[in-house]
């Protein structure tokens, strides 16, 4: 059986769509833990209008703790073999988790990771629509802790490894080690799950198949709302990225880039992080001059290579130290990802 966990905070008006997505699921031994974390009352009772529709859904109603603490009740719920994490607004194809269990089957794997749908918002004069794009890598087994290692800098830089949900894992595995979402983070808690996931396992399949559409953008993300403390959530999540290849002597020259450029990357998103503040433009320029001078700033300079030329462009000016030409720049981007969202997220996905 697959234990589906999906934490719920207010999004009432995504909720139907994620649950019948699930609940009609070629793949019929599952179970669906809905977590309610402290919803508003409608999102609530929409919750429990799913569980009176069909058996197969439970739901638990907690108080506001977070996403990490409604993931780990219900991991502590669950009574299947298989986890498998969705979100409340997003949703799954129909033959998902018949095709995941069976590769787990199949290669007797403990992680299978699929390809998933990174769906955008097109908006036209007469009606919103959604744009799909593919984020995916040709299909392969992992049969040894060393394999794992080596595909390590190339599954995380192929953007499969920063969320859970378009992963299956094996609940004994989790239960055995303690595996938990570390709770009262703002970010980045499914990649601390997953790198604790990956120190207990040897094997693993990467399938092409897309079967999850993760919603993105105009739904208030965690970063389409400025957070004064974004350079050093960013800067945390360098430190621990770094010491998760360390760990496992597995801190190469390749990691080392992948590393540094992935956290360029995030401190670029923080500068554009600003415009989404009442700040002035003097102060505006003062925080990212902050980004540009900052420690890991300029060691993640020294060895990231950008692949994008809007990346090359920006490591040029963060390198030189040209504060106000990347404020015109990032205020640019930031224009870009307000009007025409479906561009921003292409350029987006070429770092």
């Amino acid at each position: 059986m697959v234990s589906i966990i999906v934490p719920v905070y207010n999004t009432g008006k995504y909720i139907k769509k994620c649950v019948d997505s699930l609940i009609h699921q070629s793949y019929s031994n599952i179970e669906i833990i809905l977590v309610d974390d402290g919803s508003d009352s409608e999102t609530a009772l929409l919750c429990d209008s799913c569980a009176q529709e069909d058996d197969k859904i439970t739901v638990y109603h907690c108080e506001n703790r977070g996403v990490s603490a409604a993931r780990n009740y219900g991991i502590k719920k669950a009574k299947g073999k298989y986890i498998f994490f969705a979100d409340s607004d997003d949703y799954a194809e129909p033959q998902m988790l018949e095709k995941m269990v069976g590769i787990a089957q199949r290669y007797m794997v403990q992680l299978v990771i699929a390809g998933y749908y990174f769906d955008i918002p097109c908006i036209s004069k007469d009606n919103q629509t959604m744009e799909s794009m593919e984020q995916k890598v040709p299909s392969f087994e992992i049969k040894s802790e060393a394999e794992l290692k080596r595909a390590m800098v190339f599954l995380w830089d192929s953007s499969l490894m920063y969320n859970v949900w378009n992963k299956l894992f094996a609940l004994e595995i989790i239960r055995e080690n303690e595996i938990l979402f570390p709770e009262g983070k703002e970010f980045n808690e499914d990649r601390d799950f997953i790198r604790k996931y990956l120190r207990h396992i040897q094997t693993a399949y990467v399938t092409q198949d897309c079967f999850y559409h993760y919603m993105r953008g105009g739904r208030g993300g965690a970063t389409e709302v400025y957070r004064p403390n974004m350079l050093q959530i960013r800067k945390e999540e360098f430190k621990r990225l770094r010491a998760f290849f360390k760990e496992w002597d597995n801190y190469d020259s390749a990691a080392r880039e992948y590393v540094s450029r992935e956290h360029f990357d995030r401190v670029a998103g923080a500068a554009e992080n600003v415009f989404h503040s009442d700040l002035d433009t003097r102060k505006i320029v003062c925080e990212i001059r902050k980004m540009v001078w900052d420690e890991d700033t300029r060691y993640a300079l020294a060895y990231a290579l950008p692949k994008s030329l809007k990346m090359k462009i920006l490591h040029l000016l963060f390198k030189t130290r040209s504060t106000v030409l990347i404020y015109t720049v990032m205020r640019c981007i930031y224009f870009v990802k307000v009007k025409y969202p479906v561009l921003f997220y292409r350029l987006r996905q070429s770092r």
